[in-house]
C-alpha cells in the first residue's frame, strides 16, 4: 500500500481544480503578510541609521518632555554638565511656508531649523557636498538640501520669503547640499541660525531638540542607562525604536492596514479551504468507503489528506513568497518616494520567511481540519450506501451557537473595554457565518421564484446544504462590509456637525506659524468685514489627578471668538462656557477626554507647556472630532504659559456682503505673508466633504473588494456544485427540461443566497456596526453617534447580488451545456 504521503500528493494532482479559489486567497494572503514585514524593516532600518542621533551628527537626541513643544535653552547648560558629554547641540525646528523671493501663492510647507553656526566647522568635515558656503551668526542665510532648492527653483545667492513671527523674513541661500547625507534631519527642512530662528519666530531662549555628543569611551547604550535621569525635567531622551520622523507614523498606519488586510485574506482563505477540501472529501466518499472496507484505517485516510493539505498550502507559501518581494518593492518605492531617502534595501531575515509561511501552512491545515475529522470518521458501510447529497443536519444547534455569538456580540456594546468589544465585534461576524444557512432555508420556504424551476430549486435548498458555506462566506461578508458603513458614517456625522460649529465664521484665515503682528489693522480697513476674532494653537500637557495628556491648546477671544462660531457641546452651552471662559481661570475640554480621565464639570486641570504649568477650572465639554485632543482656553490665560501671536482668524461679514468678494479682497491684503491661506466657510464645507468623501470610498472599496472576494469563493464552489450535480441536470434534460430551464435553476440558487446573506448581514452588520463605532471613538480618543444611510446599504445590496449573479453565469452556461446522454453514463 503506497504511503499517505504519496497518496496526498498524487490526490492534490488529480483534485488541483477543485482547490483553486483556496489557493489563490492563500497566495495573496502570504504575499501580503511577507511584503509588509520585508518593507517595514526595509524602511525602519534606513530611519533607524539617523532618527535617533541626527545621523552621526550627535550620539543621543533628546526632546521637551511634551511632544511638539519647546524647553529652555538655558537647561542645556545642565546637560552639559551631565558625565560624559563632550558636545551638546541644540536646535529649534519650526513648521513654516517659504517660496521663492517674487512669486506669489502660501508656498511650500517646510521646516525652518536652527542651529549653532559654531558648529560649522563640523558640518564641513561631513562631506555635504555643499555648493557655497554656510549660515553666519544671526543672519538671515540658509542652507538649504539640494532637492528642497530644486522643488523651491533657487540656488546660491537667490532669496526666499519664510512665514515667521513678523509675518515674513528673507532668506539668502547661501549653501546648497545633498540632503541625503544627513538623513532624518533634513527632511524638508532649511537650515539657519540658531539666534536668528529664535528671533524670526519668537521663540528666545527655546529649543526643540538637543544632540549630544559622547566624550571618548562612553557608549550610547551605557550613558542612557546610567546618566539619562540627571537629564532636566524638560527633557527626555528621544525614543528612536518609536521613529519619530516624518515616515514613522505613515509607516506604521501603512504596516498596520496591510497586516489586517492579510489576516483577512487568510480568514477567507481558511474558510474557502475548508468548503474546498469538504467539497472534496464528499466527492471521494465511495472511494474512502472502499479503502476502510478492504482493511485502510482511518487514521491513514486523514493523514493523506493531511498531507495534501500541508503540500497545497506550503505550494502556496512559497508562491506568495514570490509574490511578497514584489509587494515589498511596490510599496518600498511609494514610500521612500514620499521622503528624502534613498529607496531602503530589502534584507530578508529567516524568521520573515518562517512566519510567512507557517502563516500560509497554518491556514491550510485549519481550512482542512473539519474534513480530516470526517475521513477519521468514515464508515466501510459508505461503499455499498446510496449516494445523497450533504443534508441538512444540527440545524437546532447551529441556531443556538448563532443566537448565543450574537447575544454576546451585542452585550460588547455595553462595556467599556476595548478589547472586550473587539471580541464582540468579531463574536457578531462569526454569528452570522451561523445564522446566515438558516435564513437561507427560511427564504427558500418562502415560494420567492415562480415556476417548476423556483420550486425545485428551493426545495433542494430546503433538504440540503449544499451552499450553507457559500451564504455563511457571503453573510459575513456583508455584515463586515455594513458596519464599516456605519463606522465611516458615524466619523464623517461627528466631524460635519463640528465643522459646522466650530467653523461656522463666513471666512477662515490661518497661518503656518503665529504672528506677532496681528493682522488687524489690514482687515480693519476693509469695509465689507462686520467682526474679526484672531486666534493662536499650540501644544502642551494636560495633567489630572496624576495622569497626563497630550493635548493642543486653542487660545481664543471669548467677547469675539463665540459670536462668530461655536462649539458641538456636549457639556455647557453656548451661553454659560463661553461667559465663564470670559471671567478667567477656566477651560473647555473634548467630552471623549474628559471621560477617559473621569472629569467633572468644576474641576481643576493643570496645563504644562515650556516649563509653565497653569491651573484652571473645567467649564465646558464638546465632541471633537476634526481638531483632536484640544482644549480651548482664552488668550490671557494662554498667555500665561507663553503663548502668544495669532494663526487663526475667524471673520464675521457685513450682511448682504458677497463673501467670495470679500474673500479675494483679504487674499490680496495678505499676498505678501507666506503661509497664510484664506477661504470661505462654504468652501471649507466642500473640502472637507470631498476628503471625508474620499475616506467613505476608500472604506466603501474594501467593501466591493471584500464582496468581490466572496463572489469569487462563490463562483468555485458553484462549479463544484455543478459538477456534482451533472446525473441531475442530465436527467433534467432528458425529460425535457431546456437549456434556458438549467440556467434558472442555478440563477435562482444564486439569487436566494444573495438575499439570505443580505438579510443576515445587513441586520447583524447594524449592531456590530455600533460596536464598531465605539471602537473607533475610543481608538481616535472622540465621542461618535452610530449614523445609518439607506444610499450605504443600497449600495451594498446592489453589489452582493450582482457579484452573485454574475458568479452564477459560468456554473449556469457549464450546466446548460449538459447533454442527456451524461446522466446515463452517470449511472
Amino acid at each position: 500500500m503506497t504511503s499517505a504521503f504519496a497518496r496526498g500528493l498524487r490526490q492534490l494532482r488529480f483534485d488541483f481544480p477543485r482547490y483553486g479559489i483556496a489557493a489563490v486567497a492563500l497566495v495573496f494572503g502570504v504575499a501580503l503578510i511577507f511584503g509588509t514585514l520585508l518593507t517595514s524593516k526595509s524602511i525602519n532600518d534606513q530611519l533607524s541609521q539617523g532618527v535617533g542621533s541626527l545621523s552621526g551628527i550627535g550620539d543621543i537626541a533628546v526632546v521637551p518632555a511634551i511632544p511638539g513643544t519647546t524647553a529652555p535653552e538655558s537647561a542645556v547648560r545642565a546637560i552639559a554638565d551631565l558625565p560624559g558629554v563632550a558636545t551638546p547641540i541644540p536646535t529649534l525646528a519650526r513648521n513654516s511656508s517659504v517660496r521663492p523671493s517674487g512669486t506669489r501663492g502660501t508656498g511650500h510647507p517646510l521646516t525652518v531649523t536652527g542651529y549653532p553656526t559654531t558648529f560649522n566647522t563640523e558640518l564641513q568635515r561631513m562631506r555635504l557636498e555643499i555648493r557655497g558656503g554656510l549660515p553666519a551668526v544671526n543672519k538671515p542665510e540658509a542652507l538649504v538640501p539640494a532637492d528642497v532648492a530644486s522643488r523651491l527653483g533657487v540656488d546660491v545667492d537667490d532669496s526666499l520669503v519664510v512665514a515667521s513671527s513678523d509675518g515674513a523674513t528673507q532668506l539668502r541661500v547661501v549653501g546648497v547640499f545633498n540632503g541625503k547625507i544627513l538623513g532624518p534631519l533634513a527632511y524638508d527642512n532649511i537650515f539657519v541660525d540658531l539666534s536668528y530662528a529664535q528671533m524670526i519666530f519668537n521663540q528666545q531662549g527655546q529649543v526643540s531638540r538637543v544632540d549630544i555628543q559622547l566624550a571618548a569611551g562612553h557608549s550610547a547604550e551605557r550613558w542612557q542607562s546610567e546618566y539619562s535621569s540627571g537629564l532636566p525635567p524638560q527633557f527626555k531622551v528621544q525614543d528612536t525604536s518609536a521613529l519619530n520622523s516624518t515616515l514613522g507614523p505613515l509607516i506604521t498606519v501603512v504596516s498596520l492596514i496591510l497586516m489586517i488586510a492579510s489576516c483577512t485574506v487568510l480568514g477567507i482563505s481558511i474558510l474557502l479551504s475548508a468548503t474546498a477540501f469538504q467539497s472534496v472529501v464528499n466527492a471521494r466518499r465511495l472511494t474512502y468507503g472502499v479503502m476502510r472496507a478492504v482493511g485502510a484505517r482511518g487514521s491513514w485516510l486523514a493523514g493523506a489528506v493531511l498531507c495534501e493539505a500541508l503540500m497545497l498550502a506550503f505550494a502556496c507559501s512559497v508562491v506568495g513568497l514570490g509574490l511578497g518581494f514584489g509587494v515589498s518593492w511596490i510599496l518600498n518605492q511609494g514610500l521612500s518616494s514620499i521622503g528624502n531617502i534613498p529607496p531602503a534595501t530589502v534584507a530578508v531575515e529567516l524568521w520573515q520567511v518562517l512566519l510567512a509561511i507557517l502563516s500560509g501552512v497554518a491556514a491550510g491545515c485549519a481550512g482542512a481540519a473539519r474534513a480530516i475529522v470526517k475521513v477519521l470518521r468514515q464508515a466501510p458501510l459508505t461503499a455499498i450506501s446510496a449516494e445523497i447529497a450533504e443534508r441538512r443536519s444540527g440545524q437546532r444547534l447551529r441556531a443556538a451557537v448563532g443566537i448565543t455569538l450574537l447575544v454576546f456580540g451585542v452585550g460588547s456594546y455595553w462595556l467599556d473595554v476595548a478589547v472586550v468589544k473587539l471580541v464582540g465585534f468579531v463574536l457578531s461576524l462569526a454569528a452570522v457565518g451561523f445564522l446566515a444557512p438558516l435564513i437561507l432555508e427560511a427564504t427558500a420556504r418562502l415560494q420567492i421564484f415562480k415556476g417548476w424551476t423556483g420550486k425545485a430549486a428551493a426545495q433542494r435548498l430546503r433538504k440540503h446544504a449544499s451552499l450553507d458555506s457559500t451564504t455563511a462566506i457571503m453573510g459575513v461578508v456583508v455584515c463586515l462590509g455594513a458596519a464599516l458603513v456605519i463606522g465611516v458614517g458615524s466619523v464623517r456625522s461627528a466631524m460635519m456637525e463640528q465643522i459646522a460649529r466650530q467653523f461656522g465664521a463666513d471666512i477662515q484665515i490661518s497661518s503656518t506659524t503665529p504672528i506677532t503682528e496681528k493682522l488687524d489693522e489690514r482687515l480693519g480697513s476693509i469695509e465689507m468685514i462686520n467682526r474679526v476674532s484672531d486666534t493662536v494653537w499650540d501644544r502642551g500637557a494636560l495633567q489630572f489627578q496624576g495622569t497626563s495628556s497630550q493635548i493642543a491648546i486653542l487660545a481664543v477671544d471669548p467677547n469675539s471668538y463665540f459670536a462668530t462660531a461655536q462649539l458641538p457641546w456636549r457639556r455647557g452651552s453656548d451661553g454659560t462656557a463661553p461667559l465663564a471662559l470670559e471671567k478667567g481661570g477656566a477651560v473647555i475640554i473634548p467630552e471623549a477626554l474628559a471621560v477617559s480621565r473621569d472629569i467633572s464639570l468644576g474641576d481643576t486641570v493643570r496645563l504644562d507647556r515650556a516649563g509653565k504649568t497653569l491651573s484652571l477650572r473645567l467649564v465646558g465639554t464638546f465632541a471633537s472630532l476634526a481638531t483632536g485632543n484640544q482644549v480651548v482656553m482664552s488668550r490671557d490665560a494662554a498667555a500665561e504659559l507663553g503663548i502668544t501671536g495669532s494663526n487663526g482668524w475667524n471673520v464675521e461679514a457685513k450682511p448682504g456682503v458677497d463673501v467670495t468678494a470679500l474673500r479675494d479682497q483679504i487674499a490680496d491684503s495678505v499676498a505678501d505673508i507666506p503661509g497664510v491661506s484664506v477661504i470661505t466657510a462654504a468652501k471649507m464645507k466642500e473640502r472637507a466633504e470631498s476628503e471625508l468623501g474620499s475616506y467613505a470610498g476608500a472604506a466603501f472599496g474594501i467593501v466591493v473588494l471584500a464582496l468581490s472576494l466572496g463572489a469569487v469563493g462563490a463562483a468555485g464552489l458553484f462549479s463544484v456544485g455543478v459538477a456534482r450535480r451533472e446525473k441531475e441536470f442530465g436527467m433534467l434534460r432528458a425529460i425535457g427540461a431546456t437549456r434556458a430551464d438549467i440556467t434558472r435553476l442555478v440563477a435562482v440558487d444564486a439569487i436566494l443566497l444573495g438575499i439570505a446573506a443580505l438579510a443576515g448581514g445587513l441586520l447583524v452588520g447594524q449592531l456590530a456596526g455600533r460596536v464598531l463605532t465605539q471602537l473607533v471613538a475610543g481608538a481616535l480618543g472622540v465621542t461618535l453617534s452610530p449614523t445609518f444611510t439607506v444610499l450605504a446599504f443600497s449600495g451594498i445590496a446592489i453589489v452582493t447580488l450582482t457579484a452573485l449573479c454574475l458568479a452564477a453565469i459560468g456554473p449556469s452556461r457549464r450546466a446548460a451545456r449538459i447533454e442527456p446522454a451524461a446522466a446515463l453514463r452517470a449511472e
